[in-house]
């Protein structure tokens, strides 16, 4: 690897490791292969925030670029340093042993056995792994995860690439630097409010991904075990919590049927149907498999006695009828009996009402069809110029009601049940118009300039606000605390649990606006002018941005667009159901992005961004799981 960042081939950390190679880098540290004075090959892991970090060339020191970042640098540092004396204190055949930290170049370092072989990912991708190989990897995974979660510790990325086969084909797990404390004497449960926890997607459940550190524990690791099986049966990255939501998980024909229920029963979207630990893991697999036996009178063995008198007490059931079930039986053979002759009572005076009812339904068709031809004898005379009473008025009244049906239609204003909070949703009629830009203002994702045609739809005339998630959660995540300013602090899928909330509540089938239905609405639908903002050339005239802004606003407070929406350029990012990625140069109808991607799209810009980011053409993206205050959302729907 070339990039200045790390520190150069060759340099010596305290006078003893030498460093041979660039092993990788993520977000917050450096990984290099070292030599050290008995010649022997050791990790050393460098912490090292890249987003808040730079390398001084002349001393390879580490700084801090901006000073606001210098406490979360420190907090971070420390929990650095907790992690390697936690990996330090861990003593287990399937974990990597951690042998040294120390202090230099203004940051932190530790040392770990280097592991000769080669990734899991690595060995699944070069052959392919029989589900005896599996499983034989899969129990020392286990064994591995019952030790480190006996001493409170939670791994929190667990994945094939964080697992090495060494040179004996057996398990070692690596790479702590998402782990924390989950016992009660805990100091790490609130260090990482400035930082959250890296996750890999694909392999963290939703609670990790929603970045809350009190939901995260053990449950997150045996997602993340799920997740790795799926990987290495299909060769694929597993489907993400809310596609596993709303789809479930597909079919895994390379396992065999116990292997896909356990894998279905370990990634459930919801934790509390989840298998719980690694006891209940094995249990799952057929508990021969298990290293230790369970303890009598353990909730292990309770849980296993108590399944088989369930499946003694299913098979009499099956074999013999209960005394219950029969009388059960005879007593609604009675119900049927007398509900037939009540219906045979019913039907035999419905028959006699019937004959008086017949010659009112005589004369009432009769003189329904006399008003039918009168009516229709008054519109074609009017039609042809004849002016009658009847006529005119008739007409006059067609028109009313297609202009009130008119505004019903375009104008829709949802209360949520129970409570006095609505919001507003704007009817935007569909057409074509041309989606991205050529200006010289455009970035490369902003083209080429293409045609897109879109059906008809609604869409929230403001952003959602503090006071309508709050209706609908009962909580506020917001950092700048108004009812009527709008939701931020929320992540792409903490709006999936709003909106799903929100349809459970309302009846309805709201969800996040498509890009292109985003698009259209901000410039004005089929009622634009061509606006580089959402309703203007002048900034100032429509958004909340960086020049003159210090936080958010309340929505609702610059002018509208052309269909009447607000906030569409500027005080908070908009989060869009697609996948971010490249535009086809194609014609398109209804798009809904690009099929996978690593983050999904935002628009906008926000009231910390300047006025570039608040075009309406501007794409932004984020990963699902990561909350700012600046990110927000707003609804839409095709049909109310």
């Amino acid at each position: 690897m070339s990039d200045s960042s790390f520190l150069p081939i060759g340099s010596l950390l305290v006078k003893q490791y030498k460093i041979l190679q660039h092993i990788g880098a993520g977000g917050f540290g450096k990984t290099y292969l070292v030599e050290d004075q008995l010649g022997e090959k050791k990790v050393v892991k460098e912490f090292f925030i890249s987003s808040m970090c730079t390398r001084d060339a002349a001393t390879q020191s580490v700084t801090v670029s901006v000073d606001e970042n210098r406490q979360s640098f420190q907090e971070q540092l420390t929990k650095f340093k907790e992690e390697a004396r936690r990996i330090y204190s861990l003593s287990h055949p399937n974990i990597v042993k951690v042998s040294a930290l120390f202090d230099e170049n203004d940051t932190a370092y530790y040392v770990m056995n280097y592991i000769e072989g080669e990734s899991l990912a690595q060995k699944s991708k070069r052959e392919r792994l029989s589900e005896s190989q599996i499983r034989r990897y899969l129990d020392q995974l286990l064994s591995a995860l019952d030790y480190i979660h006996s001493q409170g510790v939670t791994h929190l990325d667990i994945k094939p690439g964080n697992i090495m086969i060494d040179r004996n084909d057996n398990v070692v797990l690596i790479d702590f630097g998402a782990s924390k404390l989950f016992n009660a004497q805990s100091v790490n449960k609130t260090m990482m409010t400035s930082m959250r926890p890296p996750f890999t997607p694909g392999y963290a459940p939703i609670e990790q991904e929603n970045g809350d550190v009190s939901d995260m524990g053990p449950h997150c690791d045996i997602y993340a075990l799920g997740a790795t099986l799926y990987n290495l049966f299909t060769g694929e990255k597993a489907p993400l919590p809310f596609v596993i939501f709303q789809k479930g998980l597909p079919q895994i024909p390379q396992a065999s049927p116990l292997m896909q229920k356990v894998i279905k029963e370990a990634m459930a979207f919801d934790a509390n149907h989840r298998i719980k630990n690694v006891a209940e893991f094995r249990a799952m697999l057929g508990g021969k498999r298990q290293m230790t036996q369970p303890v009598v009178g353990s909730e292990e063995t309770k849980v296993a006695q108590n399944q088989d008198a369930k499946n003694d007490t299913a098979k009499t059931l099956i074999a013999q009828p209960s005394e219950t079930v029969r009388q059960e039986t005879i007593k609604q053979t009675s119900i049927s009996s007398a509900s037939d002759r009540a219906d045979k009572d019913v039907a035999k005076k419905q028959e006699e009402e019937g004959e008086d009812k017949k010659d009112w339904i005589k004369v009432s068709v009769l003189l329904i069809l006399a008003i039918m031809v009168i009516l229709v004898i008054g519109l074609l005379a009017s039609k042809n110029g004849v002016k009658t009473v009847d006529g005119d008025a008739l007409t006059d009244t067609l028109e009313v009601k297609h202009e009130e049906n008119k505004i019903k239609y375009e104008n829709k204003t949802i209360t949520i049940p129970g409570t006095n909070v609505s919001f507003n949703m704007v009817f935007v009629e569909g057409g074509t118009f041309q989606m991205g830009s050529n200006d010289s203002e455009a970035h490369s994702d902003e083209k080429p300039v293409h045609s897109v045609t879109l059906n008809d739809y609604y869409i929230g005339e403001t952003e959602v606000t503090q006071e309508l998630w709050e209706a609908v959660m009962g909580s506020n995540p917001s950092v700048f605390k108004g009812s009527k300013k709008p939701v931020e602090m929320v992540s792409w899928n903490n709006c999936q649990e709003f909106i799903m909330k929100l349809n459970r509540l309302t009846g309805r089938d709201f969800r996040l606006p498509t890009e292109a239905e985003w698009e259209y609405a901000a410039r004005g639908g089929n009622k634009s002018q061509g606006y580089k903002y959402s309703g203007s050339n002048t900034i100032d005239d429509v958004a909340w941005y960086d020049e003159n802004s210090l936080s958010t606003h309340p929505v609702g407070t610059k002018a509208p667009n052309e269909l009447g929406l607000y906030d569409m350029s500027g005080n908070v990012w908009e989060w869009c159901s697609d996948w971010y990625g490249d535009y086809s140069s194609s014609s398109q109808t209804n798009p809904t992005g690009s099929s996978s991607g690593s983050g999904r799209v935002l628009r906008g810009g926000s009231w910390c961004r300047d006025a570039q980011c608040c075009r309406v053409a501007f794409r932004d993206n984020n990963a699902l799981g990561l909350r700012f205050d600046y990110n927000g959302f707003r609804l839409v729907c095709s049909r109310l």
